[in-house]
């Protein structure tokens, strides 16, 4: 049994990436340009951040 990693790799790390990226576009674009509905697009984005730390909690048995 090998030791799990304290940091994400792979599929979840891609997954948490691509959220934050999502996420700090379109709430910022949002809050800049007063579009309230791109806060539904950020939402996407925290749904794959979440995403991505399930799969890298499981990955590490839960720890």
């Amino acid at each position: 049994m090998t030791a799990p990693t304290p940091a994400p790799t792979g599929r979840a790390l891609a997954l948490i990436l691509t959220g934050i990226v999502i996420t700090l576009t379109t709430s910022i674009t949002a809050v800049a340009t007063g579009h309230r509905q791109l806060m539904v697009v950020a939402a996407v984005g925290f749904a794959l951040q979440l995403a991505g730390w399930a799969a890298h909690g499981r990955r590490n048995g839960g720890a």
